[in-house]
């Protein structure tokens, strides 16, 4: 027994030894020391920097799973903002005017705005509403529960399917989709079963991300360190800090 046991032993590091890279295990990261109690917005900003240090330490899979995972708190986000305020005109931050900053502030020199620095790309992508970084912005409360209501295995309209009346736009490198029609009834999807997103629309956010950063409490520019803007959402800040690593931008923070 103990021969086939050392046998076994041999062939597993044989099998390691001819691993891709990418799948041997990452670096541990000294995690950041904090004192007990609450911690303040820079100690979690700080606990998510050494998370996605971490992430980005064993490599590009890592790095998106965390991505979907910062997605999935900023979908709660925006659900909390719908569903813990009933007041009417009273939507989320779920759009990148607000969870980032105001898209007509200038952002370098010559007066680059958030739009100015997003390049179109061309060809279509294919993702997984349950599998992927979407942010959809709904508003209207009885619209989402009409959706959850009647979309899924057993409701009456079966799985969601995508229609003329979905529209969603792809940053890239995440990717990250921003769905800006048809908001309501993909949330739904997004909740209890999934589907397959066709987004043809895809913008670069290369020159965005090396011209932005973020401390986790503001919005701050690279180029001469003026605020932006204060941070909405830590999660929000958290994606496109990702965006920065895949991009290889420095590390500011």
């Amino acid at each position: 027994m103990n021969k086939k046991l050392k046998a076994l032993a041999r062939l597993m590091e044989e099998l390691d030894i001819g691993q891709p890279e990418d799948t041997k295990q990452g670096e541990r990261i000294p995690a950041p020391k904090f004192p007990k109690g609450k911690l303040s917005i820079k100690d979690k900003w700080r606990s998510l920097l050494w998370n996605i240090d971490t992430a980005e330490s064993h490599g590009p899979r890592a790095l998106a799973g965390l991505t979907q995972a910062l997605a999935r708190m900023v979908q709660a986000e925006i659900l909390q903002g719908l569903l813990f305020d009933a007041r009417e005109h009273r939507a989320p931050a779920n759009c990148p005017e607000t969870l980032l900053w105001d898209t007509a502030i200038p952002l370098r020199a010559d007066g680059s705005t958030m739009k100015d620095l997003l390049s179109h790309e061309t060809g279509e992508i294919s993702l997984d509403l349950a599998h992927s970084a979407i942010i959809p912005q709904p508003w209207e409360r009885w619209r989402l529960a009409r959706a959850l209501q009647n979309l899924g295995p057993t409701g009456k309209h079966g799985n969601w399917r995508q229609t003329d009346n979905t529209h969603a736009v792809v940053w890239q490198p995440w990717p990250l989709a921003w769905i800006d029609n048809g908001n309501h009834s993909a949330m739904a999807a997004i909740l209890t079963h999934g589907g397959m997103l066709k987004v043809s629309e895809s913008l670069n956010a290369k020159d965005l991300l090396l011209a932005v950063y973020s401390d986790g409490e503001n919005w701050i520019r690279v180029d001469n360190g003026e605020c932006i803007e204060p941070v909405q959402s830590l999660a929000m800040a958290g994606i496109f800090e990702i965006g920065r690593r895949l991009m290889g931008a420095p590390k500011l923070v």
